[in-house]
This record gives C-alpha cells, structure tokens and sequence, in this order.
C-alpha cells in the first residue's frame, strides 16, 4: 500500500475530521478507557484522538504515512503518558507474537484494501487474553443507507483509496475473533467493537 495519498492529505487531515472529533468525542472516550497494558494504536494520523485517551497508557503508535506522523508531534509530547511513534503498514507489521495487551482501530479499517489478512496479523501481535477495539464506520444494513455508501465507495475509492462499504464486524470474526462488545454510535453506520481471540 503507498503512503502517498496519505502523504498529500495531511496537511487538510485536521481540517476534514474536525466535525467527527466533536461529534465522537465522548463514545470514544467510553471505548478507550477498555485500553490496558502495552496498547498497540493502528493508523494514529496527526494525532486526534490523543485527547480521548485515559492518562498514564504505555502505547505504540504505527501510520503508514510519514508526513502523518510528523504533525502528531504536538500531540504525542502533550500526552500524560508515553505514546512511540513508528512508519509501518499495519498488514505487515514487525511485531513479534503476543507482543501487546490491547490493540485499538479508529476509522483505519475503510482503507485498508485487504481487512481480514490485516486483522489477522493484528490478531498475531495480540496476546492471547488481550482486546482488538475498533471505532470504525462500516456498511450499513439499512438497504438505503447501504446503496448510498455503495455508491459513494466508488467514488472515495478512486479518490483516496477508501472503502465505504466494509462489513467490518464479519471480518472481524472472518479473522478468527469473537466479538466481546458492539455498540452502535451512529445508526448502524459508526460502531464500537471490542473483540477477543
């Protein structure tokens, strides 16, 4: 996968997620105090999310995008607690085995092109008693509102690589997961997981 798009969409990354960051805050608060141990953080972009976490966690951070990872800067220093930053493809990461107690997706899942080989390798780094928690926004079973982001998938595919159509909760458990928590944010459009081995 190239970070290229990423790359490029940085500079604007804040300016397009600023409504969600208001609008999601406190359910992503709710799901991310769930985090324990050694934290795995797939896709941190420029950082958002930082002011969601409970204080005092021991995190990785991985993004595919360099440029990504630069503007989290501010973000990262100014986090009560230690957050490392690393440039990696979360389909292959270079982790060992059980390496961490919980490992959390936020809106990365819609622009991964392969999610079940994915989220098999983030079930490879997990440790066996350890949780997957995921705010993603998936497809939707409303048959409107599935045309709808069908329809639209193509378009923001072919524009940034990003899938609007994903069934995430069965490829979660394509990937050999089971499900622990599902909460629905938004309709049935925004969810949050909390998924085991």
């Amino acid at each position: 996968m190239s970070a290229k798009p990423y790359d490029s969409a940085a500079k604007y990354f804040d300016l397009f997620r600023a409504g969600d960051m208001r609008r999601w805050g406190q359910s992503q608060q709710a799901l991310f105090k769930n985090l324990k141990g050694k934290v795995l953080y797939i896709g941190i972009g420029t950082g958002q999310e930082i002011v969601n976490f409970p204080p005092q966690l021991d995190i990785t951070a991985v993004d595919l995008s360099y440029e990504m990872l630069r503007r989290s800067e501010t973000r990262v220093q100014n986090y009560d607690g230690r957050i490392k930053r690393c440039q990696m493809d979360a389909q292959t990461t270079a982790f060992a085995d059980n390496s961490f107690d919980s490992i959390l997706t936020v809106c990365v899942l819609c622009s991964v092109k392969h999610p079940v080989p994915c989220l098999q390798e983030l079930k490879r780094v997990l440790k066996p008693e350890g949780e997957l928690l995921m705010f993603e926004h998936v497809l939707s079973h409303n048959p409107i509102y599935a045309l709808i982001l069908k329809s639209m998938s193509h378009i923001t595919e072919y524009l940034e690589g990003t899938y609007l159509d994903r069934d995430t909760v069965s490829n979660v458990e394509k990937a050999g997961f089971k499900i622990h928590s599902h909460q629905n944010i938004y309709l049935d459009i925004v969810k949050a997981l909390i998924a085991r081995h």
